[in-house]
């Protein structure tokens, strides 16, 4: 019961965790973290820490701790995609950060999902050729996102805005896609 409490009571943020990977010389940023995190949810990977991509210490405390955030932040991405609920939240810099520093994270983040998505192996085939498959080559796209040409514009801003709406709803459909048979 205790668990659960904790759990309700999590705010993800991205600074705390780029905090806290920065203290273990994690060369993962927290936005891609979460990416991956998400990504190995949708492909029904079972444990994430075998795929952290750190060399690291489990002994040292400041390990200890972010393990303990990125647990966190596996259960809050299962419990999102399990009841569905949108929007699922992205680990992303808050909007008084530079739209550089943003637009970075979202790039950060699709190439942690299409990771993470990757070490669930392979997937029916049919996947690739459904809405799924599309939002998984977005995704690539967005992934090799050009940041020298970002501004600080208006319309920047709204397409950044765009892009994260885009991969909140894309990663819902790629959850339901890739579960589907569990609900019947």
């Amino acid at each position: 019961m205790l668990n659960f409490f904790l759990m309700n009571r999590f705010k993800p943020d991205h600074s705390r965790l780029q905090s806290l990977l920065d203290a273990i010389g994690a060369d993962t940023r927290a936005a891609e973290a979460h990416g991956m995190l998400c990504g190995m949810r949708c492909a029904r990977v079972k444990q994430w820490r075998p795929h952290f991509p750190e060399e690291t210490d489990p002994d040292d405390p400041r390990t200890r701790k972010a393990f303990e955030e990125l647990d966190r932040l596996w259960e809050l991405a299962q419990r999102e995609l399990e009841e569905h609920r949108m929007p699922i939240r992205l680990l992303l810099p808050g909007d008084e950060r530079p739209l550089l520093e943003r637009a970075t994270a979202l790039r950060d983040w699709s190439r942690g999902f299409l990771y993470g998505f990757g070490l669930g192996g392979s997937q029916k085939p049919e996947l690739l050729r459904s809405e799924a498959g599309e939002a998984l080559r977005d995704f690539s796209e967005i992934s090799r996102m050009d940041l020298e040409e970002i501004g600080e514009t208006e319309e920047a801003e709204e397409a950044l805005m765009q892009l994260a709406e885009y991969l909140w709803v894309a990663t819902s459909l790629i959850w339901h896609e890739t579960h589907g048979d569990e609900s019947r």
